[in-house]
């Protein structure tokens, strides 16, 4: 799959922007010299002649949302013309869910959003558009508790489910990624015990339901308020990666008039960067303008729910809207390969408002020489921005390679550092337990380190610590993770390893650390070291990950008390 450029690539599309600003003056100074009275196409419009559009929202209003909200509070949507009527997306007075495409669809608003299931619509004939991708990964989990003993879609069999699925279900809310995630894990959605989703957490707790579709930015957060430990079923674990809120209008709307498309888009945009910008403030304007629709979902909810969509967006790696095509080519192969569409025709579900023909363009037009003058004279300018411009991508790549190291890499040994461990031992855990696998943990440390330290001095603890991976890493396999977890703490997750396998890479460890020698201020007086090890296999009863480290470390402090220099797990005495 392509990966989404990271925001260094997307500053030549700002810098495109500014150059046209630079050059825009000059271009209407050349209109207005031949006197072709063509009006200016942004300037303001007066209020009275704001043009209402109306936005249905997904969802009810949280910060879910809060980008859309921003944009109105500041003034982006009237500096762009609109008079925006954002409306929410729960249920009605009779209990009736809102579909924000059937919305669009029949002409009730001009914008909505949705999810990655707007391409099987689109797909099927529906007339709509995607004009930005507001999630870059989606948010949609399904939910259980960690007491009903479960934590994978094929160990669901008769239990009482509330999933949004096509079968009994009057609502109109039907998640295609829960259909593909049950589908991947080859579960028969119509032999579920399903009712559709109350969206009611009580249900969850008391056993009414044992497992609901949930958004990870609110469900979770709720159940552990009231001392419940909730357990996600990520579909990503099942390969269904989809994006997640997106924006889109009519298919009509957007070849007919994509200037105004464009528009809307980039004032949405710019309330979205508003919003993680200003979360706090946000926060204040949704619970004095908007209110939410429990007082569960107070005020310290939505600042949790900005750290967690957050995440999603990834604002920090990918310009906020970005639409990757080939990603999209990857979702209409998994809804393809579940034969839930036929094709998909990515090109026309995406807006491109540069292919758009404007009906317009006409009353735009100047003789040929004008053009040519206008090209000459600004050929040179975009000859120095250019080569500007090449440097300043190539620096901030630069920039932020080294960023990614640095969140991702321990600073002294250059391994994997315990952030990216706990990424690591995460996704292993879950693929573990979906395909029924072995998972080994190995947790050691030096012996005696603080010894070291005081005997040699700090500089050469350094050496030691450095000296760990240089010793370690030949005698680790290719599969292996390897990850300093803290201090003189290491770790290594062995996948698909049994106990016994993963006892015969610690001893490896052990024996090749025990022989290294590392070179002190005193010539030919060597520093020699040893290690602890905990081994760890994950077990059925693990309810997560934590479990499996806990269980080392453990063994670790076992080896420790029993002497040091030497390993221990289950089947050691």
């Amino acid at each position: 799959m392509t990966e989404p450029p990271v925001k260094a690539g997307n500053m030549a599309v700002r810098h495109c922007v500014q150059c046209r600003r630079v050059l825009a003056p000059l271009w209407l100074s050349l209109l207005s010299a031949l006197s072709l009275g063509a009006p200016v196409a942004n300037a303001q419009a007066p209020r009275d002649d704001l043009e209402p559009v109306s936005l249905q929202l997904l969802w009810y209003h949280q910060f879910q949302s809060a980008g859309y909200y921003a944009a109105q509070d500041q003034g982006y949507y009237r500096d762009a013309g609109f008079d925006v009527e954002i409306r929410h997306g729960g249920y009605d007075n009779q209990g009736r869910s809102v579909d924000p495409v059937e919305e669009v669809i029949f002409g009730r608003a001009d914008f909505g959003v949705t999810r990655s299931d707007i391409l099987l619509h689109h797909s099927r004939g529906a007339p709509v558009t995607v004009i930005a991708n507001i999630m870059q990964r989606s948010p949609l989990t399904l939910l259980t508790l960690k007491r009903y003993g479960f934590d994978r879609l094929e160990d669901i069999g008769d239990r009482p489910v509330s999933l949004t699925l096509p079968t009994n279900n009057p609502d109109k809310r039907i998640s295609a990624e829960t259909v593909a995630a049950l589908r991947k894990a080859d579960v028969d959605i119509r032999a579920l015990n399903n009712s559709p989703p109350s969206w009611d957490l009580d249900d969850l707790l008391s056993g009414t339901t044992q497992l609901t579709t949930a958004y990870r930015t609110d469900e979770p957060y709720l159940l552990r308020q009231v001392g419940a430990t909730p357990v996600e079923i990520d579909p990503a674990d099942y390969g269904v990666d989809f994006y997640g809120d997106t924006l889109f209008t009519h298919r009509q709307l957007a070849d007919n008039e994509p200037e105004r498309v464009a528009a809307f888009r980039d004032a949405s945009l710019r309330g979205w960067e508003y919003a993680l910008e200003h979360p706090e403030a946000i926060a204040t304007l949704i619970e004095r303008e908007y209110g939410t629709r429990s007082e569960r979902h107070d005020r310290e909810f939505l600042l949790h729910e900005a750290e967690q969509l957050r995440e999603l967006m990834q604002p920090q790696l990918i310009e906020i809207g970005y639409m990757n095509p080939r990603r999209w080519e990857s979702i209409a192969e998994v809804y393809q390969e579940l034969g839930m569409i036929q094709q998909a025709d990515i090109g026309s579900l995406l807006f491109t408002p540069e292919s758009n023909g404007s009906p317009h363009l006409g009353r735009w037009l100047v003789p040929v020489g004008t053009v040519l003058a206008l090209v000459l004279l600004a050929a040179g300018y975009l000859h120095v921005v250019n080569r500007h411009l090449t440097l300043e991508i190539a620096r901030r790549r630069q920039a932020e390679n080294a960023l990614r190291v640095q969140a991702e890499k321990d600073g002294l040994t250059g391994i994997d550092n315990r952030r990216l461990f706990e990424a690591h031992i995460q996704r292993e855990f879950q693929r573990a337990r979906r395909h029924n696998l072995p998972l080994s943990l190995i947790l050691f440390d030096i012996d005696n380190f603080k010894a070291i330290n005081d005997d040699y001095g700090h500089l050469v603890g350094d050496r030691v610590l450095k000296a760990i991976p240089e010793a370690t890493a030949p005698v680790l396999r290719s599969s292996d993770l390897f990850s300093r977890y803290g201090g003189e703490e290491f770790v290594v997750i062995l996948p698909e390893t049994p106990l016994d396998e993963a006892c015969q890479v610690a001893e490896r460890i052990r024996c090749v650390n025990g022989d290294h020698r590392i070179d002190g201020d005193v010539p030919n007086d060597p520093v020699t070291y040893t290690l602890s090890l905990g081994i760890a296999e994950l077990q059925a009863d693990d309810a997560s990950a934590e479990d499996l480290v806990r269980r080392a470390d453990t063994e670790l402090y076992r080896a420790k008390t029993a002497g040091r220099n030497r390993l221990s797990s289950r089947m050691t005495p």
